[in-house]
């Protein structure tokens, strides 16, 4: 399904039935939403958790400060080590 918006009205002039549109998306339909040359595609966030919550994939980024490498990684392995 897809829908287009003409980039001469704003998007608040044309009524969306959102609600109509996410229950596509989560029954597994594409939905596009096209403004210009730009495309909006609405994909479900993913399941519910036992609490309620959306488990939401987590991004680049999402570990950072949170491990530590320590800098015998940057060192060369010995021969030993490699078992020669």
């Amino acid at each position: 399904m897809a829908i287009s918006l003409s980039p001469n009205y704003p998007a608040g002039m044309i009524p969306l039935d959102l609600t109509a549109l996410a229950e596509k998306a989560v029954g597994g339909e594409d939905v596009f939403v096209a403004i210009g040359a730009r495309r909006l595609r609405l994909l479900p966030a993913g399941p519910e958790t036992p609490n309620g919550d959306i488990s939401l994939r987590p991004g680049r980024g999402a570990l950072r400060g949170l491990l530590t490498i320590p800098d015998a990684f940057y060192e060369p392995w010995t021969d030993e080590a490699m078992g020669e």
